[in-house]
């Protein structure tokens, strides 16, 4: 079924918020909602009425991620709610298809979403990219490591240098899908209400730093960030020396992160947790941008199943650095899903990996020509949307 689809005004802002408040279950304090009033004015949001009455939404942001070094335009989903009275007609199907729509002719080329249910997602071509670990310590668990030769400098979040967006940013490009942070967003969403320390080695060069916040006898790191050996110990320490004012500590750090490895004692209670999804908003787009960073020698005929966006489904010859639609031939040809392939490109699982689960079928040829495909970067995502 087919509904009609509109474009959120000022006029509908406070209606817009209150459905937020209903489906989320929190309340806006009074002092922040003019704020949110005017952050809905950098926001595309997709609306459903019954009438006159707000019955469902989509909120669409304009972000970038890193891939590498190459920053690519995302279509961010967020604030997805449907009143209780309105839910299993369509909604949400119609908000979401018309969202991949517009992210298409728009150059958003992959879009990311937080789910309520990893499995509802899926059936709209979303697949899980990022995980998170998270670290619960003792105060006995606070040892320091060999002291390293640098030094800690600590910030608030009026007082925040220049120099920690770009330790994010050497960090972001390490890895595939971390957001491309505006100065907005740093003072907004990234380090609000946190304290900041960066660690500078003995040449003041700064090489790591970590956000986080005490309360209540609880250190909680919400991001753990040193781009060296030096700087992941120099953190570490810097975390230890709280030992006098907390009794635990809970540290959220990317799953490859060795730090856990190196304690004293690495028996800590870690929870490994499944976070943000990503998916191939247009697989032709993408990869005519993608193919530019890549040395790619091999030839390969790569058939797409995308239920929710028509102009995926395709097969796609991707030889050298050009794409282009072709018939499906045999020799060095592929079969996955637009889940599967996102989950390819972010470097989720190996090739082989995918292909053992039954997720990718195809000619033996053609899987060898898949691991040249992939930039040799891990996938992680550090924000909330």
């Amino acid at each position: 079924m087919v509904h009609a689809i509109t474009k959120l005004t000022e006029t509908h802002y406070e209606e817009s918020l209150q459905l937020s408040e209903y489906s989320f279950q929190y309340k806006i304090p009074e002092e922040k909602r003019d704020n949110r009033r005017k952050q809905l004015d950098n926001q595309q949001v997709y609306c459903i009425f019954d009438r006159e009455s707000l019955a469902a939404k989509l909120h669409l942001l304009s972000l970038e991620v890193w891939i590498g070094d190459w920053k690519v335009n995302m279509g961010g989903i967020a604030g997805v709610a449907t009143y209780p009275e309105y839910r299993r007609r369509g909604y949400v199907k119609s908000l979401i298809t018309h969202a991949l729509k517009e992210m298409k002719d728009g150059g958003q080329v992959i879009s990311m979403l937080h789910p309520f249910e990893i499995s509802f997602y899926r059936k709209f071509g979303y697949e899980l990219f990022a995980y998170f670990d998270k670290v619960r310590l003792n105060k006995k668990d606070l040892m320091p490591l060999n002291a390293v030769s640098g030094n800690i400098k600590r910030y608030n979040r009026d007082t925040f240098p220049e120099e920690l967006k770009n330790v994010y940013e050497e960090y972001a490009r390490q890895h595939k899908g971390m957001l491309n942070r505006s100065q907005d967003w740093w003072g907004e969403r990234s380090i609000s209400d946190l304290w900041v320390a960066i660690y500078y080695d003995d040449q003041q060069v700064p090489k790591g730093y970590i956000s986080y916040e005490v309360k209540k006898e609880k250190m909680k790191v919400e991001e753990f960030v040193p781009l060296n050996s030096e700087a992941r110990v120099g953190l570490w320490n810097f975390i230890c020396q709280h030992d006098s004012m907390i009794e635990e500590a809970e540290l959220v750090l990317n799953p490859n992160e060795p730090l856990t490895f190196l304690l004293e004692n690495p028996r800590v209670k870690v929870e490994r947790l499944p976070y943000f999804m990503s998916r191939i908003v247009d697989v032709e787009g993408f990869l005519k941008s993608y193919l530019q960073h890549i040395e790619y020698e091999g030839k390969l005929h790569l058939t797409i199943k995308d239920e929710f966006a028509s102009w995926n489904n395709a097969t796609f010859t991707i030889e050298k650095q050009q794409v282009k639609r072709s018939q499906t031939e045999s020799g060095h040809g592929i079969e996955l899903s637009i889940n599967t392939f996102t989950a390819l490109i972010f470097g989720v699982y190996s090739p082989k990996a995918l292909t053992d689960m039954g997720l990718i079928q195809g000619e033996t040829a053609g899987l060898a020509f898949l691991d040249d495909l992939l930039i040799d970067s891990t996938p992680f995502f550090y924000d909330f949307f």
